[in-house]
C-alpha cells in the first residue's frame, strides 16, 4: 500500500511540475507575440505608405551621425520632382550650407506617437515595420511607455 500513495504523490508532483511549465511556456509565447507585434510586423518602405497607416522605423539623422526610432502614423505624402527639390534647395535655409545634406524625392509627412508632427525623406528610413498592433498602441498611451 505504501507503494501506491508514492506512487501518487510522484505523479501529483510531476503534473505540478508540468501546470509549472506549461504556464511559463504560455506566458512566453504570450510575450514572444505581443514583441512581434509591436517591434516586428511586416517590413515595408515609407516610400510606399499610404495616409492613415501607421509605421514603426528608424530614421537616421545625418548631421549627427544618429539614428532614431519612430512610431509615426502617415498624415501626407509629397513625390517631389527634381525641379521642386531644386526650388527647396535654393529657397530653404534648412542646412542651406551643409554639402552632405541632400533632398530626395519621397517626403512623407507623419504624427508621431507624442503628437508631433514631422517630415521624413523616406530613404533614410530603415528598418521601416508595420506592426500588427499599429493602431492600437498609436491611440493608446502604451506607446509613450514602448519607445
Amino acid at each position: 500500500m505504501l507503494r501506491v500513495e508514492r506512487l501518487f504523490s510522484n505523479e501529483r508532483v510531476d503534473m505540478d511540475n508540468l501546470f509549472v511549465f506549461g504556464g511559463l511556456v504560455a506566458v512566453a509565447v504570450v510575450a514572444g507575440f505581443l514583441f512581434y507585434a509591436v517591434y516586428g510586423g511586416s517590413r515595408t518602405s515609407l516610400a510606399n505608405a499610404v495616409e492613415g497607416q501607421v509605421f514603426n522605423f528608424t530614421y537616421e539623422q545625418p548631421l549627427h551621425g544618429t539614428h532614431e526610432r519612430f512610431l509615426a502614423k502617415v498624415i501626407g505624402k509629397q513625390t517631389l520632382t527634381a525641379d521642386q527639390i531644386r526650388k527647396l534647395n535654393r529657397k530653404s535655409r534648412y542646412r542651406a550650407n551643409d554639402p552632405n545634406f541632400i533632398r530626395t524625392n519621397h517626403l512623407v509627412t507623419c504624427r508621431t506617437f507624442d503628437g508631433k508632427v514631422r517630415n521624413f525623406y523616406a530613404e533614410r528610413v530603415t528598418n521601416c515595420r508595420k506592426p500588427l498592433l499599429a493602431g492600437t498602441l498609436f491611440t493608446s498611451k502604451i506607446a509613450s511607455l514602448l519607445f
